[in-house]
C-alpha cells in the first residue's frame, strides 16, 4: 500500500503509523472526515475533533469493547479528541450491514466518503468508485434529526452535571451544524455536502429564499464564531433555549419532516438514543409554563 503525502500533521502522521503499524495487513484505505481535514474553513478555525474513517478488509482483528460489537477507538491525543471509526467496504455498499458496524448515519457518512469535497484520502486504496451511487438518497429524517437533538441534550447535561461551559457550548455548536445539515437536506433535495462551509452557505441561500426564520441563520453564525474564537456574542444558553424551543415549536407545526403532537414528541425523546432526558425536561417544562399562561388568561 502508498501512503497517500498530507500535511505536515506529527499527530496524525503517528496515528496513521500506527494504525499500518497494528493492522497493515488488514486495512484497505483511511479517509479523514470533518473540520480537522477542511481546507475551505478560515486559518483561524479551531479544531479539536479529528476523525478518522478507516476500512478494513474484515472487522474480527480489530479490537472491541464488550458491549458492543462495533469496532472504533477513542482516544484523547495532544489537544484533540481522536475518533477511529472502523468499517468494511461491504457496509458502505449496504445499509442493513452497515447499521450492524457503525453508530452513524448511513446516508450521512456515505455522502462524507463518496465525495472528495467532503472527506480526504489519507492511505491506502481510494474506494470511492466502488461506493453507491447518491443521486437518489433515502434519508432517514428521524435518525438524522436525532442526531443535532442528541448535542442540544449533551449540551443541557454537561453544563448541569459537569458545570463545564465551554464543553456545553462545543456540544450546541455541533448540534447546529448538525441541524443545519438536516435542514438542507430536507429542503434542497440536491444538497450531497457534509462540510460546515458548504452548509453555512446553503443556509444562507435557504434564508434567503425566505424558507428559512433569521433564528437559524443567528445560530449558524454564532457558531461558527465560537469555533473560531472560543465565546459567543451573546448568551448562549438564551440562545440554545430559543433554537431548541424552535425546532419543538417546528416539529408541532409539522413545519419539518413529519408532525408530532407533545405527547408523540415526549416519546420520540424518550426513545431516541437511550432517551434524551434534559430535552424531554425542557419540553415538560415548557408546556407546564404554557399550560399555566392559559389558566391564568381564563
Amino acid at each position: 500500500m502508498v501512503k497517500i503525502k498530507v500535511n505536515d500533521s506529527f499527530l496524525l502522521r503517528k496515528i496513521l503509523n500506527d494504525l499500518e503499524d497494528q493492522f497493515s495487513d488488514n486495512i484497505i484505505s483511511v479517509y479523514g472526515i470533518g473540520s480537522y481535514f477542511d481546507e475551505s474553513l478560515p486559518s483561524d478555525w479551531i479544531k479539536k475533533d479529528l476523525d478518522l474513517i478507516v476500512i478494513v478488509n474484515s472487522l474480527e482483528a480489530i479490537p472491541k469493547p464488550d458491549w458492543t460489537e462495533i469496532r472504533y477507538e477513542r482516544k484523547k491525543l495532544e489537544d484533540c479528541e481522536v475518533w477511529l471509526a472502523f468499517n468494511t467496504l461491504e457496509a458502505y455498499q449496504n445499509k442493513s450491514t452497515f447499521e450492524k458496524q457503525s453508530f452513524s448515519n448511513y446516508e450521512w457518512s456515505l455522502l462524507d466518503l463518496k465525495l472528495p469535497e467532503n472527506s480526504i484520502h489519507l492511505y491506502g486504496q481510494d474506494i470511492r468508485e466502488k461506493l453507491p451511487d447518491i443521486a437518489h438518497l433515502n434519508y432517514d429524517f428521524d435518525d438524522i434529526l436525532a442526531r443535532s437533538l442528541y448535542h442540544f441534550d449533551n449540551s443541557f447535561k454537561v453544563a448541569i452535571k459537569s458545570k463545564n461551559t465551554m464543553e456545553s457550548m462545543r456540544e450546541f455548536t455541533k448540534g447546529v451544524f448538525k441541524f443545519g445539515f438536516y435542514i438542507c437536506i430536507y429542503f434542497d433535495n440536491s444538497f450531497r455536502y457534509t462540510s460546515i462551509r458548504r452548509i453555512a452557505t446553503n443556509i444562507e441561500k435557504l434564508h434567503e429564499q425566505n424558507i428559512l426564520d433569521d433564528l437559524i441563520v443567528d445560530c449558524m453564525k454564532q457558531s461558527i464564531l465560537f469555533r473560531r474564537s472560543n465565546t459567543f456574542p451573546e448568551d448562549y444558553i438564551k440562545l440554545r433555549n430559543k433554537l431548541v424551543l424552535y425546532i419543538f415549536a417546528l416539529i408541532g407545526k409539522g413545519k419539518l419532516h413529519r408532525k408530532m403532537n407533545f405527547n408523540e414528541l415526549k416519546y420520540y425523546l424518550k426513545n431516541t438514543f437511550r432517551g434524551l432526558k434534559y430535552l424531554l425536561k425542557f419540553a415538560q417544562k415548557i408546556k407546564k409554563n404554557h399550560n399555566q399562561l392559559k389558566l391564568k388568561a381564563e
